[in-house]
């Protein structure tokens, strides 16, 4: 469904290039066989943001490269600078990151987010989405706590969370989020129920909802496969600890800052509970606090977690 960290495809001629790729006949289950003439995507390796040294010139399509904290959270909503502390926390989770492990990602290789990005470009209609403003690698968590990698495009009316394999590079499924449709945005530390017997997270995340405070119905609850679900939660991407210069792009923060410039930019922001009812204009709510995810003792995404199998990457002689 949504000015952003541009990693290239903003560049003038890219755009014009891609552009014609845009219309919906191009759009295909598989992704590999369309044209892209004369586009081509890079990151930078000079610094650890993904920026469009052409975008420099607009100070506010560009995100702070500061941490979320003090900075990076004060909201900019209807005019009004509302300060919040949203702690930054270390990256990864709990879980142990080596470098060895960092290198069974098939998108830590040379090249693979810009092709990844340069092959799914075409599910952004420039005259629906607006141009695209970011791309980022991150990790979505699913109502039973399940981490799956995605790839998020922030585009200026829509979000994208696409399912990339890394493996076959094609593009597998994807949605779309109009930024019209969140009526609230939380952003804060991911935590567990205090009754949990789940290891604490210490990570950052977001999530969206548009569900306008409704409970969900038990059996969509209850049903780990339920694709109706009325939120979308997303943290950064373990190859966030890796070193060099490209982390920006798997950084929850550096999403989160260049998603609520993009709210704020089209007026959805609110700091006020969104308004309902017939004829009423829709308003997205932004608060800063914990965000609890309800897994008491959830073995199966426990153990789906720690082997990473939501992730494309080596799983010893087996790839998911």
């Amino acid at each position: 469904m949504s000015e952003f960290k541009d990693i290239g495809l903003n560049d003038p001629e890219n755009k014009r290039a891609l552009s014609a790729n845009s219309d919906m006949d191009k759009l295909t289950d598989d992704f590999q066989d369309a044209d892209f003439k004369g586009g081509t995507l890079s990151l930078s390796q000079d610094q650890d943001l993904l920026t469009n040294t052409s975008s420099m010139s607009n100070p506010s399509s560009v995100a702070s490269t500061t941490p979320l904290a003090a900075d990076s959270a004060n909201a900019n909503i209807n005019g009004q600078t509302n300060l919040r502390n949203v702690p930054v926390r270390p990256h990864p989770s709990s879980r142990l990151v080596t470098e060895e492990d960092l290198r069974t990602f098939f998108a830590v290789r040379d090249g693979a987010l810009e092709n990844a990005a340069e092959r799914c470009r075409p599910v952004v209609l420039e005259n629906i989405d607006g141009e695209l403003r970011g791309v980022w690698l991150l990790t979505e968590i699913d109502h039973w706590d399940n981490e799956k990698e995605r790839l998020f495009f922030l585009t200026d009316h829509t979000l994208f969370s696409l399912k990339y394999d890394f493996i076959a590079q094609k593009l597998l499924e994807y949605k779309r989020y109009p930024l019209t449709q969140f009526d609230q945005v939380t952003i804060g530390e991911l935590k567990y129920p205090e009754k949990s017997l789940m290891p604490p997270r210490n990570q950052n995340g977001i999530k969206c909802l548009w569900n306008q405070g409704q409970p969900l119905p038990i059996l969509k609850n209850w049903n780990p496969w339920s694709r109706e679900i009325p939120w979308i939660t997303f943290t950064s991407h373990p190859l966030v600890c890796q070193e060099g210069g490209k982390k920006s792009a798997f950084d929850v923060n550096d999403f989160t800052r260049t998603f609520i410039q993009q709210i704020e930019r089209k007026g959805t922001g609110n700091p006020e509970p969104p308004v309902t009812g017939e004829g009423a204009v829709k308003t997205c709510q932004v608060t800063y606090k914990p965000i609890i995810i309800e897994n008491y003792a959830g073995l199966a995404s426990a153990f789906h977690n720690a082997n990473q199998f939501g992730f494309f990457k080596l799983h010893g002689r087996i790839s998911f």
